[in-house]
């Protein structure tokens, strides 16, 4: 009898032992983390903790292979930082330290050294206490740190390709121009040059002005464009000879655009653009570029992105307290090129999150506030998350597929016909269609003509004044056919 209990009691501890490492493993929460970062986060000339002065973002697979934070921050000796990895559980610090004024735009490895950018005032080495002169660039190899003596204005994003070194920067000089808001480039004997001439046209539809944000790819050079609206609004692509914009643009004096990112090949663009400010732009809040045409990503989202991110063969999606597709998670979102995933943030009180990134395979969340809650715990300037995010047992998904192009039976698809029209369109609907929307819209997004429809084919006699090129929109049984129609 005893040898049975002593049995049972030993099974039931090993049942409460796997159930109890289950949960463990099973975690779903933010841990805050910020060893070797000072807990209470002071600027010099004030007694009071200063909003925004805590700012750090994440460079994943960042120089020599390394992931790292920059921005700008107190070390736990209160000295002002901007470049840091985590090293033995704790955040340590490239060596050199700077004043309160200063801050960091983008790192980047180019050769062997790693290139710092952005705004670098009282900068000193750590392992001389040596003093070295203020500067938008400071290169860093090994201990050693210097300033570069050329000047750029303010950096703040780097891109490369083999021995190209993209910088975007606040302004250029040389003994010929200043130029405000364009992207650098050194030759093979690191001579810093200007890749192209910006245009000056007299339409507003193709005058450029680059955003803060630069990248090469496919030997193009991509960078975001808010100054125009049309075809060149959105992004802009110079390919060596001139500039080209993608589909139709952004449109709309709301609508701009956020971030960029590649992602299984193709192109995404982030932003605050939507359909109801203009039919004419490419989504809600995000979209992608297939290399013809732009598409809807998921079912779009409620609110703008402020970032885009690849990791893990996953877009991560960053918005503003958003739901993706139809799945109401907030902050951020994976998508797989199927579906939204995430785990819900619930009750986020004090501060919304200001970053997302990887540090050594783990999701970290950056405040810029101590007094930031989540479900009602405290958590610190960083905090990563104990679990899975994407598919752990807390996650929820958008419906799979949503917004995408589907394949349906050619009588339920609608058509127009034909294409140039002289004025009167061929509007082949489903046969369940009960009521059907037909809107006109001149290119600069100006609604024109308007129709309402009821039978399953119908033809629409346009005004005789219209005449020239118009984006239609066909809205049906949840179909929406947008398509662009000359009228002759």
């Amino acid at each position: 009898m005893i040898r049975f209990a002593i049995k049972s009691f030993c099974r039931l501890l090993f049942v409460c032992l796997v159930l109890s490492n289950l949960s463990i493993g099973q975690s779903q929460s933010w841990i805050p983390d910020s060893e070797g970062l000072l807990q209470t986060f002071q600027l010099p000339y004030t007694n009071q903790a200063a909003p925004y002065a805590f700012n750090i973002k994440f460079k994943t697979n960042g120089p020599f292979g390394k992931d790292y934070i920059y921005g700008h921050w107190l070390d736990s000796d209160s000295l002002f930082r901007c470049v840091g990895t985590r090293v033995g559980g704790k955040w340590v610090s490239l060596p050199f330290h700077v004043n309160s004024s200063s801050w960091t735009g983008d790192i980047i490895q180019y050769g062997d050294t790693i290139y710092v950018g952005g705004y670098f005032d009282g900068v000193i080495r750590d392992k001389d206490s040596i003093s070295i002169p203020s500067s938008c660039l400071l290169k860093v190899f090994g201990d050693s740190v210097w300033t570069s003596p050329d000047y750029f204005g303010f950096i703040f994003d780097f891109a490369t390709d083999g021995d190209s070194l993209l910088v975007y920067t606040s302004g250029y000089l040389d003994s010929n121009f200043f130029t405000r808001s364009h992207v650098l480039k050194p030759g093979k004997s690191a001579i810093w040059q200007n890749p192209y001439t910006i245009p000056h046209p007299t339409d507003s539809t193709s005058y450029f002005g680059a955003q803060r944000r630069v990248e090469f790819w496919k030997g193009d050079i991509i960078t975001i464009n808010n100054i125009s609206s049309g075809h060149f609004g959105g992004l802009a692509r110079w390919d060596g000879q001139q500039w080209h914009g993608y589909g139709d643009g952004v449109r709309g004096g709301f609508s701009s655009t956020f971030d960029l990112a590649f992602y299984r090949d193709e192109l995404y663009m982030s932003g605050s653009f939507t359909k109801a400010e203009s039919p004419l732009n490419p989504g809600e809040f995000i979209a992608r570029w297939d290399g013809a045409k732009w598409n809807e990503v998921g079912g779009g989202l409620q609110t703008g992105v402020r970032h885009l991110f690849v990791y893990d063969d996953l877009l991560y999606c960053h918005a503003v307290q958003s739901g993706y597709g139809d799945a109401n998670i907030p902050y951020l979102a994976a998508w797989d090129g199927h579906q939204w995933c995430g785990t819900v943030m619930h009750n986020v009180g004090g501060d919304p999150p200001r970053s997302f990134g990887f540090v050594n395979d783990t999701l970290w969340v950056m405040f810029s506030y101590l007094i930031t809650t989540i479900n009602g715990d405290p958590v610190s300037y960083l905090n990563y998350f104990d679990g899975d995010y994407v598919n752990g047992p807390s996650a929820i998904c958008s419906t799979l597929g949503l917004g995408e192009e589907e394949n349906q039976l050619e009588g339920q698809r609608i058509a127009i016909y034909p294409n140039p029209s002289s004025g009167i369109l061929n509007i082949s609907l489903p046969e369940e269609t009960n009521s059907t929307k037909v809107r006109l819209y001149s290119l600069s997004g100006q609604l024109v003509y308007e129709q309402q429809l009821s039978k399953p084919q119908t033809q629409v006699k346009l005004p005789q004044s219209l005449n020239g090129l118009y984006l239609l929109m066909v809205e049906s049984v949840g179909q929406v056919l947008t398509e662009k129609v000359l009228v002759e």
